[in-house]
């Protein structure tokens, strides 16, 4: 938590299929949490489906022996100055 810009992180959530995963984001985009992205660079709210973007040069059997699930997505929360209410906007997402 930076007083001046707010709270930021990392989360990771595993919606099972690549399909969840793309409709939660979509969801997420339209409720103003934040972008869908391939890279998790920057001062908003990214999220992107690692599997199928950032991770996707790593063979399917080796993210499968790693634990890589199609539906894993992963979130880089932004300055976030109301983290309660983006929560509550994700919650609804979900």
């Amino acid at each position: 938590m930076n007083k001046q810009f707010g709270y930021g992180g990392m989360l990771a959530i595993d919606f099972g299929t690549e399909k969840n995963a793309n409709q939660i984001m979509f969801k997420m985009q339209e409720a103003g949490v934040g972008y869908l992205a391939v890279s998790l660079g920057y001062f908003r709210t990214l999220f992107s489906c690692s599997g199928h973007s950032t991770s996707s040069e790593i063979p399917v059997e080796v993210q499968k022996e790693m634990g890589l699930s199609d539906g894993l997505v992963r979130l880089s929360v932004g300055l976030d100055n109301d983290i309660n209410e983006t929560f509550e906007k994700i919650k609804t997402c979900l």
